[in-house]
Protein backbone atom coordinates (compact mmCIF):
# COMPACT_ATOMS: atom_id res chain seq x y z
CA UNK A 1 0.00 0.00 0.00
CA UNK A 2 1.62 3.03 -0.53
CA UNK A 3 1.61 6.38 1.51
CA UNK A 4 -0.90 8.33 -0.15
CA UNK A 5 -3.32 5.74 0.21
CA UNK A 6 -2.75 5.04 3.71
CA UNK A 7 -3.24 8.60 5.07
CA UNK A 8 -6.22 8.70 2.72
CA UNK A 9 -7.78 5.31 4.59
CA UNK A 10 -6.47 7.08 8.17
CA UNK A 11 -8.27 10.04 7.34
CA UNK A 12 -12.08 8.55 6.55
CA UNK A 13 -11.54 5.93 9.50
CA UNK A 14 -11.13 9.74 11.40
CA UNK A 15 -14.65 10.38 10.72
CA UNK A 16 -16.22 6.80 12.89
CA UNK A 17 -16.04 7.59 16.01
CA UNK A 18 -15.07 5.27 19.20
CA UNK A 19 -13.73 2.16 19.52
CA UNK A 20 -14.78 -0.47 17.77
CA UNK A 21 -12.25 -1.98 15.54
CA UNK A 22 -14.92 -2.52 12.86
CA UNK A 23 -17.11 0.33 13.08
CA UNK A 24 -16.68 2.05 9.50
CA UNK A 25 -14.13 -0.45 8.24
CA UNK A 26 -16.52 -1.61 5.99
CA UNK A 27 -17.53 1.55 4.66
CA UNK A 28 -13.73 2.85 4.22
CA UNK A 29 -12.61 0.01 2.33
CA UNK A 30 -15.12 0.18 -0.12
CA UNK A 31 -14.52 4.17 -0.48
CA UNK A 32 -10.93 3.52 -1.39
CA UNK A 33 -11.39 0.22 -2.75
CA UNK A 34 -8.93 -1.53 -0.12
CA UNK A 35 -9.36 -4.97 1.62
CA UNK A 36 -11.57 -5.08 4.39
CA UNK A 37 -9.02 -6.83 7.16
CA UNK A 38 -6.39 -4.65 6.19
CA UNK A 39 -8.04 -1.76 6.69
CA UNK A 40 -9.55 -3.35 10.10
CA UNK A 41 -5.96 -3.72 10.83
CA UNK A 42 -5.21 -0.38 10.28
CA UNK A 43 -8.45 1.13 12.45
CA UNK A 44 -7.03 -1.21 15.54
CA UNK A 45 -3.80 -0.13 15.49
CA UNK A 46 -4.44 3.69 14.66
CA UNK A 47 -6.98 3.22 17.89
CA UNK A 48 -4.02 1.87 20.09
CA UNK A 49 -1.53 3.99 19.45
CA UNK A 50 -4.46 6.97 19.96
CA UNK A 51 -5.22 5.30 23.60
CA UNK A 52 -1.62 5.58 24.33
CA UNK A 53 -1.52 9.47 23.47
CA UNK A 54 -4.37 10.22 25.51
CA UNK A 55 -3.81 7.82 28.26
CA UNK A 56 -2.13 10.47 30.98
CA UNK A 57 -4.26 13.50 29.63
CA UNK A 58 -7.69 11.30 30.43
CA UNK A 59 -5.78 9.61 33.83
CA UNK A 60 -4.97 13.57 35.02
CA UNK A 61 -8.81 14.00 34.63
CA UNK A 62 -10.25 10.82 36.02
CA UNK A 63 -11.78 12.96 39.03
CA UNK A 64 -13.55 15.10 36.77
CA UNK A 65 -14.92 12.30 34.52
CA UNK A 66 -16.01 10.05 38.17
CA UNK A 67 -17.94 13.37 38.88
CA UNK A 68 -19.13 13.63 35.14
CA UNK A 69 -20.43 9.62 35.91
CA UNK A 70 -21.88 10.52 39.50
CA UNK A 71 -24.42 12.99 38.04
CA UNK A 72 -26.17 10.52 35.22
CA UNK A 73 -23.29 10.23 32.32
CA UNK A 74 -22.32 6.68 31.17
CA UNK A 75 -18.77 5.72 30.93
CA UNK A 76 -19.66 4.85 27.33
CA UNK A 77 -20.95 8.92 26.95
CA UNK A 78 -17.85 10.14 28.40
CA UNK A 79 -15.25 7.55 26.71
CA UNK A 80 -16.96 9.17 23.35
CA UNK A 81 -16.82 12.77 24.61
CA UNK A 82 -12.89 12.33 25.58
CA UNK A 83 -11.85 9.88 22.74
CA UNK A 84 -10.94 6.75 24.86
CA UNK A 85 -11.35 3.24 25.26
CA UNK A 86 -14.49 3.11 27.37
CA UNK A 87 -13.02 -0.14 29.25
CA UNK A 88 -9.57 1.59 30.21
CA UNK A 89 -11.57 4.77 31.21
CA UNK A 90 -13.91 2.25 33.56
CA UNK A 91 -10.18 1.38 35.14
CA UNK A 92 -10.00 5.02 36.00
CA UNK A 93 -13.12 5.62 37.72
CA UNK A 94 -13.24 2.47 39.55
CA UNK A 95 -10.28 3.59 41.28
CA UNK A 96 -11.73 6.77 41.99
CA UNK A 97 -14.53 4.37 43.79
CA UNK A 98 -12.09 2.68 46.33
CA UNK A 99 -11.65 -0.09 44.18
CA UNK A 100 -7.84 -1.54 44.21
CA UNK A 101 -6.24 -2.67 41.14
CA UNK A 102 -5.71 -5.86 41.63
CA UNK A 103 -10.24 -5.88 42.52
CA UNK A 104 -10.84 -3.67 39.23
CA UNK A 105 -9.07 -6.36 37.06
CA UNK A 106 -10.59 -8.94 38.61
CA UNK A 107 -14.12 -7.36 38.00
CA UNK A 108 -13.04 -6.77 34.72
CA UNK A 109 -12.43 -10.38 34.70
CA UNK A 110 -16.66 -11.15 36.21
CA UNK A 111 -18.41 -8.66 36.80
CA UNK A 112 -20.80 -10.93 39.09
CA UNK A 113 -17.87 -9.53 41.93
CA UNK A 114 -19.80 -6.32 42.24
CA UNK A 115 -22.14 -5.96 44.90
CA UNK A 116 -24.43 -3.05 45.24
CA UNK A 117 -23.90 -1.26 42.61
CA UNK A 118 -25.87 -2.81 39.43
CA UNK A 119 -25.54 0.48 37.64
CA UNK A 120 -21.87 0.16 37.60
CA UNK A 121 -22.15 -3.84 36.47
CA UNK A 122 -24.53 -2.73 33.95
CA UNK A 123 -22.36 -0.23 32.13
CA UNK A 124 -19.21 -2.45 32.48
CA UNK A 125 -21.37 -5.56 30.91
CA UNK A 126 -21.24 -3.08 27.68
CA UNK A 127 -18.64 -1.48 27.75
CA UNK A 128 -16.56 -5.06 28.02
CA UNK A 129 -19.23 -6.76 25.50
CA UNK A 130 -18.44 -4.56 22.73
CA UNK A 131 -14.76 -4.23 23.14
CA UNK A 132 -12.23 -5.47 20.76
CA UNK A 133 -9.14 -4.43 22.31
CA UNK A 134 -8.68 -4.05 25.74
CA UNK A 135 -10.84 -6.89 27.99
CA UNK A 136 -9.56 -10.02 28.62
CA UNK A 137 -11.10 -12.21 26.24
CA UNK A 138 -9.94 -9.29 23.28
CA UNK A 139 -6.48 -10.55 24.21
CA UNK A 140 -7.24 -13.84 24.14
CA UNK A 141 -8.86 -13.63 20.65
CA UNK A 142 -6.30 -11.76 19.31
CA UNK A 143 -3.87 -14.49 20.91
CA UNK A 144 -5.60 -17.14 19.19
CA UNK A 145 -5.50 -15.53 15.91
CA UNK A 146 -1.98 -15.22 15.73
CA UNK A 147 -1.61 -18.64 16.61
CA UNK A 148 -3.70 -19.65 13.74
CA UNK A 149 -1.75 -17.45 11.59
CA UNK A 150 1.15 -19.65 12.50
CA UNK A 151 -0.48 -22.81 12.09
CA UNK A 152 -1.22 -21.40 8.47
CA UNK A 153 2.22 -20.98 7.65
CA UNK A 154 3.57 -24.80 9.34
CA UNK A 155 1.09 -26.49 7.11
CA UNK A 156 2.77 -23.97 4.31
CA UNK A 157 6.18 -25.28 5.34
CA UNK A 158 5.28 -28.65 5.85
CA UNK A 159 3.59 -29.06 2.16
CA UNK A 160 7.13 -27.69 1.16
CA UNK A 161 8.78 -30.87 3.02
CA UNK A 162 10.81 -28.44 5.01
CA UNK A 163 12.04 -28.89 8.37
CA UNK A 164 11.89 -26.17 10.83
CA UNK A 165 12.11 -25.32 14.76
CA UNK A 166 9.32 -23.32 15.74
CA UNK A 167 9.80 -20.35 18.60
CA UNK A 168 8.21 -22.99 21.62
CA UNK A 169 11.01 -25.29 20.47
CA UNK A 170 13.75 -23.03 20.23
CA UNK A 171 12.82 -21.85 24.25
CA UNK A 172 12.43 -25.43 25.27
CA UNK A 173 16.47 -25.71 24.46
CA UNK A 174 19.42 -24.22 24.93
CA UNK A 175 19.18 -21.16 22.07
CA UNK A 176 19.77 -18.36 23.55
CA UNK A 177 19.05 -14.50 22.07
CA UNK A 178 15.69 -13.64 19.98
CA UNK A 179 14.36 -16.27 18.58
CA UNK A 180 11.73 -16.12 15.44
CA UNK A 181 8.49 -18.22 14.75
CA UNK A 182 10.13 -20.66 12.41
CA UNK A 183 14.07 -21.74 12.20
CA UNK A 184 14.40 -24.04 9.02
CA UNK A 185 17.18 -26.55 9.36
CA UNK A 186 18.18 -25.97 6.28
CA UNK A 187 17.94 -22.75 3.80
CA UNK A 188 14.61 -22.16 1.80
CA UNK A 189 14.72 -21.23 -2.06
CA UNK A 190 12.16 -19.59 -2.67
CA UNK A 191 11.55 -17.09 -5.66
CA UNK A 192 15.30 -17.01 -6.41
CA UNK A 193 16.75 -16.14 -3.00
CA UNK A 194 17.62 -18.38 -0.12
CA UNK A 195 15.76 -17.60 3.56
CA UNK A 196 16.39 -19.15 6.94
CA UNK A 197 13.82 -17.93 9.25
CA UNK A 198 9.93 -16.61 9.06
CA UNK A 199 8.73 -14.23 11.46
CA UNK A 200 4.40 -14.02 11.32
CA UNK A 201 2.93 -10.74 12.67
CA UNK A 202 -0.65 -10.65 12.70
CA UNK A 203 -0.65 -7.16 11.82
CA UNK A 204 -0.71 -4.59 9.18
CA UNK A 205 3.13 -3.38 8.26
CA UNK A 206 2.92 0.56 8.91
CA UNK A 207 5.99 2.54 9.79
CA UNK A 208 5.52 2.60 13.49
CA UNK A 209 5.16 -1.24 13.45
CA UNK A 210 7.91 -1.51 11.29
CA UNK A 211 10.55 0.23 13.16
CA UNK A 212 9.39 -1.92 16.42
CA UNK A 213 9.70 -4.59 14.72
CA UNK A 214 12.60 -4.10 13.27
CA UNK A 215 14.50 -2.98 16.05
CA UNK A 216 13.34 -5.18 18.69
CA UNK A 217 13.80 -8.46 17.01
CA UNK A 218 14.18 -8.97 13.55
CA UNK A 219 17.33 -7.18 12.57
CA UNK A 220 18.56 -9.34 15.58
CA UNK A 221 17.16 -12.86 13.79
CA UNK A 222 19.48 -11.39 10.89
CA UNK A 223 22.41 -11.03 12.90
CA UNK A 224 21.96 -14.60 14.49
CA UNK A 225 20.68 -16.88 11.62
CA UNK A 226 20.78 -14.61 7.79
CA UNK A 227 18.99 -14.11 5.73
CA UNK A 228 14.76 -14.53 6.33
CA UNK A 229 11.09 -13.41 5.93
CA UNK A 230 9.10 -10.91 7.57
CA UNK A 231 5.46 -11.51 7.13
CA UNK A 232 2.82 -9.04 7.87
CA UNK A 233 -0.50 -10.66 7.29
CA UNK A 234 -2.52 -7.86 6.53
CA UNK A 235 -0.38 -6.14 4.22
CA UNK A 236 2.14 -3.53 4.33
CA UNK A 237 3.56 0.12 3.20
CA UNK A 238 5.54 0.12 0.06
CA UNK A 239 8.06 2.32 1.40
CA UNK A 240 9.25 0.06 4.52
CA UNK A 241 12.61 -0.60 4.42
CA UNK A 242 14.27 -4.01 5.21
CA UNK A 243 18.37 -4.89 5.15
CA UNK A 244 19.03 -8.63 5.27
CA UNK A 245 15.27 -10.14 5.74
CA UNK A 246 12.76 -9.74 2.71
CA UNK A 247 8.93 -8.44 3.50
CA UNK A 248 5.92 -9.47 1.82
CA UNK A 249 2.43 -10.55 2.98
CA UNK A 250 0.17 -13.81 3.05
CA UNK A 251 -0.86 -13.14 -0.16
CA UNK A 252 2.31 -13.99 -1.66
CA UNK A 253 2.69 -17.08 0.11
CA UNK A 254 -0.57 -18.14 -1.42
CA UNK A 255 -2.08 -17.83 2.23
CA UNK A 256 -6.07 -16.44 2.95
Amino acid sequence: MDLDTYYKLIGELEKHRGYGVHTGVEEVAAKLDQPYDATRAIRSQYLQRKSIKNHYKVKDRAGFHYNTWKNGKSISEIALDVDFPPILLANFLMLKMRYSKKRTKEIIKDTNLIKGNKRLKDELDEVIGRDELYTPRSHSKQSAEGNRREDLIAEWLDKKKLEYFTEDDLRAGTVEGKTPDFLLLKPMSWHGDEYNWIESKASFGDEYIHRKNHRGQVSKYVELYGQGILVYWYGYLDALKSKGYTIIDRKEMGLK
